[in-house]
């Protein structure tokens, strides 16, 4: 966690711009409910569990497709770094 002071130890306040303080404060709002809710169901289904489409919202059915693009494109991405690194 970024601090005012560099030097501080584990209990100092975070600074206003703490990329953690604002990934926590996210996570807290109902958009953030969403997101893990979101992980949590593509965490299952990456396990195996068997879900229908009947059995969940269709806005949850974007997102999860909204995820795999994306990490997909990370993939990719990843691969072509590893690639030129070689």
């Amino acid at each position: 966690m970024l601090t005012e002071e560099p030097g501080a130890g584990p209990d100092a306040l975070p600074c206003d711009g703490c990329p953690q303080l604002a990934l926590q404060q996210f996570l807290a709002s109902p958009a953030g409910a969403l997101i893990r809710v979101l992980l949590d169901l593509d965490f299952a289904i990456q396990l195996g569990v068997q879900v229908s489409l009947r059995e969940i919202p269709y806005t949850m059915f974007l997102l999860l497709r909204q995820l795999a693009e994306e990490r997909d494109k990370y993939q990719a991405e990843e691969i072509r770094k590893n690639q030129r690194n070689r």
